[in-house]
């Protein structure tokens, strides 16, 4: 068995990506961090060899593909049935709301506390397991 300890995080806005790489990388020391700029991006990712993914967090408004799309094409594919998806934007709650309805583990805005953001994280990693 595959130790999925990867997680793949989509943000279109390099400040914001950069700073959550930060603290993803200081939250969860024991998974490596793969970073994508666009839907697109992530979406090429997905389609190759999944057996390190732990987890995916993507943005959802980005270039190329919106995360609440690629949520919806991918999150309840069998491939992906042990790969929860968690939808971390900043915007209305039912956006969060959809993306569950599609088949995200679970939604964080980004203006949350550290504490919910890594507490949502942490409850999405041990699902993979």
């Amino acid at each position: 068995m595959t130790d999925r300890r990867t997680i793949l995080y989509a943000e279109d806005d390099n400040m914001v990506r950069g700073t959550y790489q930060l603290v993803f990388r200081k939250l969860f020391p024991d998974n490596s961090l793969e970073t994508f700029n666009d839907g697109a991006s992530l979406e090429n990712r997905l389609a190759g060899n999944l057996d390190d993914v732990a987890l995916v967090v993507t943005d959802n408004e980005m270039l190329g593909k919106t995360g609440g799309r690629i949520i919806k094409e991918y999150a309840r594919r069998e491939e992906f049935r042990q790969i929860p998806f968690v939808l971390f934007y900043a915007g209305e709650p039912i956006i969060g709301k959809v993306a569950v309805e599609n088949g995200a583990f679970a939604y964080v805005d980004k203006g949350s506390d550290i504490e919910e953001i890594r507490a949502t994280i942490k409850r999405a990693l041990e699902h993979s397991r």
